[in-house]
């Protein structure tokens, strides 16, 4: 939905792979072993990277609700012997905040207010994040939806063993019915007289 409502806008920036590098907008290029390969693990992973939040604030990168619109440039051929593509292929991704991206804004929030931001401030600015951030509740649920998403959950989520402890405890169980059993025996003949060796 983020995709199609800014579809006409310009992204936040725009990646160029190339064969053997990479280049963030028209800046330097980066070769793919280098110590920045991680940067494109979390845009692969549609995250946004931890590592950049600060200089995304400083250079005025555009966020878009919270999230990062970024354009991927791929002139890499499908053969590594052929020749890079002259038209690249060309796709859009969103990269999302997390628990991590969300601190690191705080912490810049923070810098840029002389560090003077106090917790209930921080509490409330992540408050306001989150709202402008967060999918809408949905509070009116559909019973029969709750029950097919239940259903399709059970099907596709591997059964989960028996848990060893757990066989061990009920092994020891009927361990000790059958001790017990075997002294009320034991008791019988040694006592024939007994209330319970005439029960038995």
């Amino acid at each position: 939905g983020l995709l199609e409502r800014y579809k006409a806008e310009l992204p936040s920036f725009t990646i160029h792979l190339h064969p053997d590098a990479w280049t963030l907008n028209s800046g330097s290029r980066f070769r793919y072993d280098n110590q920045y390969v991680g940067f494109l693990d979390d845009v692969r992973a549609h995250r946004i990277p931890v590592d950049f939040v600060e200089i995304f604030h400083e250079s005025g990168v555009r966020y878009f609700e919270g999230c990062l619109i970024v354009d991927l440039l791929d002139y890499r051929p499908t053969k590594p012997t052929d020749p890079p593509l002259e038209i690249p292929e060309k796709t859009r991704e969103v990269l999302h905040s997390t628990s991590e991206t969300l601190w690191a804004d705080l912490c810049v929030i923070n810098s840029n207010s002389g560090g003077n931001l106090t917790d209930l401030q921080a509490l409330e600015i992540e408050a306001r994040i989150l709202l402008a951030t967060s999918a809408p509740l949905c509070l009116d649920p559909n019973p029969h939806l709750s029950r097919i998403a239940n259903s399709v959950l059970r099907v596709t989520t591997p059964s989960t063993p028996v848990s060893l402890k757990r066989k061990a405890s009920a092994l020891d169980a009927e361990k000790a019915e059958a001790e017990k059993a075997r002294k009320e025996k034991i008791i019988g003949f040694l006592a024939p007289d007994s209330p319970r060796a005439s029960r038995q």
